[in-house]
């Protein structure tokens, strides 16, 4: 909020202050939202990808799970480094770089949503339960992918990097 957002009782906003504080909120969250409207694209890739090999081509959970991350997961990397994170950018860091933490993230994220899709598809049955399964798994990659795309630190980045840097 602004400044001046402390304001007497009775005393209303006028449409351009709130305008004004519109436009500063959507600038100040606005990786988020891409991120989100790229994200939604991604998990579609993925649910079409898994549905067509599950469903159609009858291929078990896990592996139709799997091909379908790896599909929706490179053009998850080229939607968040061409359209998502595009200011304040990490340029330290070469594509093989940001490829390789991408995907030990989202490597990491496939394990829940593995375990998730197991669960609610092959032992509850619920088929659509892929939804929520996106939902959960998209919230942890928000967060992780933005430490590799932005001029952000934490501690396993860093350690990768030095990792890296080594070989």
């Amino acid at each position: 909020m602004t400044k001046n957002h402390h304001k007497r009782r009775g005393q209303k906003i006028t449409q351009v202050q709130l305008r004004e504080l519109g436009s500063k909120l959507v600038a100040r969250h606005r990786n988020f939202y891409v991120y989100v409207i790229f994200g939604f694209l991604a998990a579609v890739i993925n649910i079409v990808c898994f549905l067509l090999f599950h469903n159609a081509w009858k291929i078990p959970v896990i592996y139709a799970n799997t091909i379908a991350f790896i599909i929706s997961n490179l053009a998850s990397f080229s939607f968040n480094k061409h359209g998502v994170f595009i200011q304040n950018v990490d340029k330290k860091h070469g594509v093989v770089y940001q490829l390789c933490l991408f995907f030990i993230y989202r490597i990491i994220s496939l394990i829940p949503d593995n375990l998730i899709m197991l669960v609610g598809i092959s032992w509850l049955h619920w088929n659509s339960f892929f939804v929520i399964d996106q939902i959960l798994v998209g919230i942890f990659n928000y967060l992780t992918t933005k430490s590799i795309f932005l001029n952000t630190s934490n501690k396993f980045a860093k350690k990768f990097k030095d990792h890296f840097n080594k070989r």
